[in-house]
């Protein structure tokens, strides 16, 4: 039985993925992941299984970035190209990695959660852009569709698997293919937005969704995302990069250590 007090807590969690979703852009499922894996058990409630919080992840990411989409898209920060480029290619990879997630056991979701994140923090620690970089208006940026394409269909494989994902976005149109980072924020959502459409219908058709869990989580992040987006137009692109790898170490810090056997 599903208790009020997990109900509070997923909210409050929800609240708390939203944020980061609205403030850098990544849909907000690399903070979901294991604060809905890992945060239960330390107050005392029964863990939430991995493909089930894949599933909550899902749902939460593809209204986040709904919200926090539109939001950006208001502030002119989403670059059309881009999202046309790498929305749909993500959304198919998404939509296949959704319905062959039944067959993935856990171990192997945690294991994949791992890898991406040090990925990410890989490419956290390339070059700064330089400030001509951050300058470049929307209509000035330009970037290789084919590259584009290959990556967004490899990630959204990822995203569908594990309901995270979107997050390997925002460096990677940063740090490869020399976007700005406050295009890169907005355009990483509108991708998100498209490719969790077809990862969380995947999961939906599938009966993967648990509604009550996966509904509080949302309302949550939806208040959420606002409050982020709010805040985000008052930090520099060069703190907002600081908090993302600040964050993603953490979270791979974290994983690693249960994957290891440090923690459980």
């Amino acid at each position: 039985m599903i208790s009020l007090t997990l109900i509070s807590t997923l909210a409050a969690l929800g609240i708390l993925g939203g944020f980061f979703a609205g403030l850098l852009g990544f849909g907000g499922g690399v903070m979901m992941f294991p604060l809905l894996y890992y945060i239960p058990p330390l107050l005392g409630l029964s863990r939430l299984e991995a493909n089930t919080v894949a599933a909550v992840v899902i749902s939460q990411v593809f209204f986040s970035t709904i919200i926090g989409g539109m939001a950006h898209l208001r502030q002119r920060r989403v670059h059309r190209r881009i999202v046309l480029g790498a929305g749909p290619a993500s959304a198919m990879g998404s939509f296949a990695g959704a319905v062959s997630s039944t067959n993935v056991s856990e171990d192997f979701l945690l294991v994949l959660f791992g890898l991406i994140t040090v990925l990410v923090l890989g490419m956290m620690f390339l070059p700064s852009p330089a400030q001509a970089q951050e300058d470049l208006s929307q209509e000035q940026v330009t970037v290789a569709l084919l590259p584009l394409i290959l990556c967004a269909l490899a990630a959204g494989s990822v995203i569908g698997l594990l309901g995270a994902g979107n997050f390997v976005f925002v460096p990677l149109l940063i740090y490869v293919l020399k976007v700005p980072t406050r295009i890169a924020i907005g355009s990483s959502l509108f991708i998100a937005m498209m490719n969790t459409s077809s990862g969380f219908l995947g999961k939906l058709l599938t009966g993967q969704i648990p509604f009550l869990l996966a509904s509080t989580v949302v309302i949550g992040a939806a208040v959420g995302t606002l409050l982020g987006e709010k805040l985000h137009g008052n930090i520099s692109a060069k703190t907002l990069r600081q908090i993302y790898c600040i964050m993603v170490a953490l979270i791979a810090a974290r994983v690693w250590m249960t994957l290891l056997g440090f923690a459980t």
